[in-house]
């Protein structure tokens, strides 16, 4: 068999030669694997290390900003390549520089690639990477601590009965606490207090309903709901609606005994929207949650009275 020689750099070709008039390395460098930019840049929120190109923001699987660099350059850049699976792909980083408040704003990122399941062809670049640092549209209003979608109103009749709020108010800070860690963008904005309760300021309508889920399960009361248009969304073709969910509290609990209207009853069971009572003389009597919260009705808790 006649010898072979490489046509660009003139050294002798093998059995094992890519092309039938190249070397290895010659034709690696015609035929790189991939090509990168000189550079690259992207926005990161410097609170949560979510990152964005254009309008979405991602949320990283590592809160890790080198692991954070890595998953950017995999779904932006590098997708074309690792999408059929052909390449394998792993980072060094290079020449960082920080700002004066400690933040990484830029680096060489020196990538390489090799062939899944050959080795031998393998191809390396280094591109310089640009940081561009502000906050997500949720960690800014975190910071202002003013946004809210929807507010949710806790209600007593009297001020004797402020035990229910602060009860109700513990059970919902362990669970927005919860679903904060879960999800950043369940939060609650700010809470005001009000004469016969409290108004919770809440970051999303899901929040809302997932608060009333919760004391549903423990507590009785009445619940009206209402909605106030505020804006329109124009990437999403709606209005945006801020909802309002006004909670008042039953004044009692089952087995307690009130007094309406100086008669003395048991509360004998509630039920959805019902309140079963039995007077002294055992007479049942029905009423609806309303009917307790009507000014002209007087109701007391019997040790009050006592």
């Amino acid at each position: 068999m006649p010898h072979r020689f490489c046509a660009i750099c003139g050294s002798e070709l093998d059995e094992n030669a890519p092309h039938f008039g190249m070397c290895l390395n010659c034709y690696s460098e015609e035929n790189p694997l991939f090509e990168l930019p000189k550079s690259y840049n992207f926005r990161l929120c410097m609170d949560c290390l979510k990152y964005s190109k254009k309008e979405e923001w991602f949320e990283p699987a590592e809160n890790e900003i080198f692991l954070v660099i890595e998953e950017v350059l995999t779904r932006f850049l590098l997708k074309k390549y690792t999408r059929q699976g052909l390449i394998t792909f792993s980072f060094s980083f290079d020449k960082l520089i920080y700002s004066s408040r400690n933040l990484l704003t830029s680096l060489d990122v020196i990538i390489k690639g090799e062939m899944a399941g050959n080795n031998r062809f393998a191809h390396q670049e280094t591109l310089r990477v640009i940081i561009d640092y502000e906050l997500c549209k949720n960690c800014a209003n975190l910071r202002g601590g003013m946004y809210y979608l929807s507010i949710v109103q806790l209600r007593v009749k009297d001020n004797t009965q402020f035990g229910i709020v602060k009860e109700v108010l513990e059970e919902i800070s362990i669970l927005v606490e919860n679903l904060f860690k879960r999800d950043e963008k369940q939060y609650i904005a700010k809470i005001e207090d009000q004469p016969l309760g409290v108004d919770l300021y809440l970051s999303t309508n899901e929040l809302m309903n997932r608060i009333i889920s919760h004391i549903k399960a423990k507590h009785h009361f009445i619940l009206k709901r209402t909605k106030k248009l505020v804006g329109r969304d124009s990437q999403k073709g709606r209005n945006i609606y801020r909802l309002k969910s006004l909670i008042k509290f039953l004044p009692f609990r089952k087995n307690e005994y009130i007094l309406i209207n100086d008669s003395k009853y048991l509360i004998e069971s509630l039920t959805k929207n019902r309140v079963m009572l039995r007077d002294e003389k055992q007479t049942k009597l029905v009423k609806n949650f309303s009917f307790f919260f009507d000014d002209k009705i007087k109701i007391k808790k019997l040790e009050e009275e006592e």
